[in-house]
């Protein structure tokens, strides 16, 4: 650190004063989080101040070209091995008729579409544009579209932590219940590259341009609304401190009515929306009723303890920290009474004759044994616990994590493609882990990736 002069001063009465030392000022000190910190004290950091130990934990850095190869090689893979099926692929039977009837100049929106059916009606236009209709096409513009968010997530991730940035966007693409749908005909993938785009938007102070992409989500499916809300509340804490002793409402309410104004203008487009067409889904109402399922919840955490499970082993110091705590261990005690009092599964596309489907298959299971059912809240506590544990980039991220429980929770049909916006997500938002852990995630990954693709192909099951 570079030194300027020094000079001994000397006083009236000719007495020598201390040498005085002026120097540059001193860099402020790194935040490190220690083993038995957890989200409530991460939550009384500054909302602009990064998780300094983000990005430098031990891991190296992929480099753009070498994750765009393996994003490449598992798109040109999906593609072909989805190729081989000679027909639609479950809900693609939906999905289907509703592009050949805009294809055909047909515009009557059929029962079994429940969401605006923005979607289908671009992959007519381009089928009528190209003056060729195929499912293959269908399916090939849904995954040209969809290669845009690995992108997008690896620019959200380098605003926190660039030398994660490029393996976690590979993570991402190869999530396991994401990766199938990249090659299918749903709305799904469309839908959460959206979504990320406008809490990148958001991030970026790009507001009118969120507001932009989160009307595209909810064009592509109104449940997406709730992540327009997260993108908002983004916003709307932009500098502000999370805790309360420490809020400035004047700030975080001039953000969220002037900054956050297009994204507030499409929430309200969305509840003009509902009251004009008398509720949220499109067709098919009767299965697609606005409701509140708390099973919802359980199974949203079970999966990210499965698809996050080496995330999972790494918090393993930290959580039995926090079990020292009697009061943690009172409210998993507690938990798990309300778990097993609380679960229930009632909806006619979760039944029994529906196993068929993989979420079915795990639902049966814990509804019918209640030995099952308390074995998975292990799964459950579990990835509840790595939570608490787990460190965000800002703490208005941890936002994320009340809008993904209500984001599932609003469903009545039990459904994991719900969750993905809130897995991605927190995939996008986590700490970066040592090396071994962010290699395990990705194998991890990839073959469950692997897996749920082939059987789907196959027709072995479904997600």
């Amino acid at each position: 650190m570079e030194q300027l002069d020094q000079e001994a001063s000397v006083g009236e009465a000719g007495e020598q004063l201390p040498l005085v030392v002026e120097s540059e000022i001193p860099e402020e000190p790194e935040v490190v989080l220690a083993p038995d910190e957890t989200v409530a004290s991460a939550l009384s950091l500054s909302a602009c101040e990064p998780l300094a130990a983000a990005g430098s934990s031990g891991s190296s850095a992929w480099s753009g070209w070498l994750s765009g190869v393996c994003v490449l090689l598992g798109a040109v893979f999906g593609f072909a091995l989805v190729s081989t099926h000679p027909g639609l692929i479950n809900d693609e039977g939906f999905h289907g008729p509703q592009i050949w009837n805009f294809f055909t100049n047909n515009f009557t929106i059929l029962g079994s579409t429940t969401m605006i059916p923005s979607y289908h009606a671009v992959l007519a236009l381009v089928a009528k544009l190209l003056g060729y209709y195929s499912d293959s096409l269908h399916r090939l513009v849904t995954l040209l579209v969809g290669l845009a968010m690995p992108w997008l997530a690896f620019r959200m991730v380098k605003l926190h932590a660039p030398l994660a940035a490029g393996r976690r966007a590979v993570q991402l693409f190869y999530f396991p219940i994401l990766f199938p749908f990249f090659f299918l005909i749903y709305t799904d993938v469309w839908t959460t590259t959206a979504i990320i785009a406008t809490c990148l938007c958001a991030m970026n102070r790009r507001f009118l341009l969120a507001g932009l992409t989160g009307l595209v989500a909810v064009l592509l499916r109104q449940d997406a609304v709730i992540w327009v809300g997260l993108a908002w509340l983004l916003v709307a804490f932009d500098g502000s401190s999370m805790n309360l002793r420490q809020l400035e409402w004047r700030k975080i309410i001039a953000n969220a009515c002037v900054r956050g104004l297009p994204l507030l203008a499409v929430m309200l487009l969305f509840v003009g929306f509902v009251f004009w067409n008398k509720g949220v889904a499109v067709g098919d109402r009767s299965q697609h009723q606005s409701g509140f399922t708390v099973t919802n919840i359980y199974v949203f955490l079970f999966c990210g303890w499965l698809m996050f499970l080496p995330m999972n082993l790494e918090a393993v110091p930290r959580i039995l920290t926090l079990l020292r705590k009697p009061a943690v261990v009172a409210c998993l005690i507690l938990g798990f009474l309300i778990y097993m009092g609380s679960y229930s599964n009632t909806h006619g596309y979760n039944g029994e004759g529906m196993r068929f489907w993989l979420h079915n298959e795990l639902l049966y299971w814990p509804t019918k044994f209640l030995s099952v059912r308390a074995l998975a809240y292990l799964g459950v506590a579990w990835m509840a616990l790595t939570l608490c544990v787990t460190r965000l980039a800002q703490p208005r991220f941890y936002w994320l994590y009340a809008v993904a429980v209500l984001a599932a929770a609003m469903h009545p049909l039990i459904e994991p493609r719900y969750y993905l916006p809130g897995l991605l997500l927190l995939q996008i938002c986590r700490p970066e882990l040592d090396e071994t852990w962010e290699n395990a995630q990705l194998v991890l990954s990839i073959l469950l990736s692997a897996g749920l693709l082939f059987g789907t192909v196959i027709m072995v099951f479904f997600i």
